[in-house]
């Protein structure tokens, strides 16, 4: 799996301006629309609430790993959010959500793909320092080199 078709520095934002959950996906789908990843954000952002009302993504310790899995999705993506203010997302934690993981997953791929980032991601961010130096960098290279790490030291 290679983490640089998934993201890059432009499905990151480091600065949400939201502050509920409807309004951080919405902020999210709209950068895989501006890269032109979704077929239709709408249809996108039903697909992640409803898995939402289902169980919710909030992972704990401030991070959600919202999901979807849709035909509306072109491309196997990872985007990014950050934001100053905590957004009540329902977590396991009974915490606010500071920092979103948002995967968008083709259906075709949806028992490969989405299950092997979820994997990788929930595995590493056990890791509290992990954890930690995602959540307090402030600029997008480290995310990614961050992240990238995370799925090259699980394949080894």
């Amino acid at each position: 799996m290679e983490i640089t078709t998934m993201i890059n520095r432009d499905l990151i934002d480091l600065d949400l301006k939201s502050s509920d959950q409807l309004g951080v996906i919405d902020e999210l789908a709209s950068l895989l629309v501006k890269q032109d990843r979704l077929d239709s954000k709408s249809s996108f952002i039903e697909g992640v609430l409803e898995r939402e009302a289902h169980f919710t993504t909030g992972f704990g310790n401030g991070i959600a790993i919202p999901h979807c899995k849709s035909g509306t999705v072109k491309q196997a993506s990872i985007v990014i959010g950050k934001m100053a203010n905590g957004v009540d997302w329902k977590a396991m934690d009974d915490h606010d959500v500071h920092f979103v993981i948002m995967l968008a997953i083709p259906e075709t791929e949806a028992g490969t793909t989405h299950l092997q980032i979820l994997s990788k991601l929930s595995g590493k961010l056990i890791d509290e320092d992990f954890r930690n130096r995602l959540m307090s960098t402030n600029e997008k290279e480290d995310v990614l080199h961050l992240l990238n790490d995370c799925v090259i030291e699980n394949n080894n």
